[in-house]
């Protein structure tokens, strides 16, 4: 299988992880300054592109992994699937519903995949917090909380503050628990730095902080507190300077706490070899597909939404 790569940021990460793969071959990276994207693809041993229509019209081509910035993806994506390639596209796939819609409709009409880098579905611990709720060995959930906090290290935020960090744990309890029925949320003095969303269920109450205004020396860090009616589980991670350092405990009706042992793997390297299973016909692209991102999109605008709108419960 032959794929293209846009993107010479993130970009060089996924290169890298495709280069590792035995049944896959990096043709080319995309990218918009010539220097830099002719030192990158030097460094990878694969050619330089400039131009997105040289690299899609590749004879060799399969797939595309597109790594731009979330503000050229329609560009990118609608693209490539006309020149008949697979995509994957890094997350959030599109800022406003009717541009990831178009993507769709497009995806549909070429009859190519296009999926979506939701991340957090690849992060082992997540992913075993999700299994195990999903099977219902805990019981039924009743609360859950997730936070993401980190320095101000990527600038000032803006209107898409939602979006670009808390995303993530939106689709991971939409993954786990569902489509909300309604959203409300609050901001920091109407400051896109730190916002509390709760989202409503019939059945359970989840409440996702998203905070970056930490000082300096705050590792990048996430949690997440699952309350079901059998047990509890406890989950912290945070970057601890070369490598996250994670815990993971659970707390049943009866017994001591249990700190468990869950086994790590690279979660950017597992979305990417699922991307490529998914065209060889070996995975079932549903997990990463376009609608389960347009989904999550629908309820992180609609928290975006009530932050614009003080407060007010907006139904999804």
């Amino acid at each position: 299988m032959y794929l293209g790569i846009i993107g010479t940021g993130f970009g060089v990460r996924h290169a890298e992880i495709y280069a590792s793969f035995p049944d896959v071959e990096v043709v080319g990276i995309l990218g918009r300054d010539k220097q830099k994207t002719e030192q990158t693809a030097r460094m990878l041993g694969i050619s330089g592109y400039t131009d997105i229509n040289a690299l899609l019209m590749h004879p060799d081509v399969d797939a595309i992994d597109i790594c731009s910035p979330t503000h050229a993806h329609g560009e990118h994506v609608l693209a490539a699937l006309e020149h008949g390639k697979h995509v994957f596209c890094e997350t959030p796939v599109a800022y406003t519903l009717a541009e990831a819609e178009h993507m769709s409709q497009r995806a549909a009409s070429t009859d190519r995949l296009l999926l979506v880098a939701l991340y957090g579905r690849f992060v082992s611990e997540y992913r075993y917090i999700h299994d195990v709720i999903t099977a219902g060995h805990l019981g039924k959930p009743k609360a859950v909380f997730a936070n993401r906090r980190t320095p101000a290290i990527w600038g000032t935020w803006d209107e898409n503050f939602i979006l670009n960090l808390m995303l993530h744990d939106i689709d991971f309890l939409y993954w786990t628990l569902g489509k909300p029925v309604a959203v409300t949320s609050h901001s920091l003095e109407d400051q896109w730095q730190h916002v509390c969303i709760a989202l409503e269920y019939k059945h359970c109450s989840a409440m996702i902080e998203g905070c970056g205004i930490m000082p300096p020396s705050f590792p990048f860090s996430t949690s997440l507190r699952v309350v079901c009616e059998d047990s509890a589980m406890d989950m912290h991670w945070r970057w601890g300077g070369t490598a996250p350092i994670s815990e993971v405990i659970r707390y049943s009706s009866s017994g001591e706490p249990e700190m468990l042992t869950i086994p790590d793997y690279d979660p950017y390297e597992a979305e990417c070899r699922y991307f490529v299973d998914c065209i060889q016909g070996k995975a079932d692209p549903e997990l990463l597909g376009i609608n389960s991102a347009i989904d999550s999109l629908c309820i992180a605008l609609a928290a975006r939404k009530s932050v614009q709108e003080n407060g007010k419960r907006i139904a999804i």
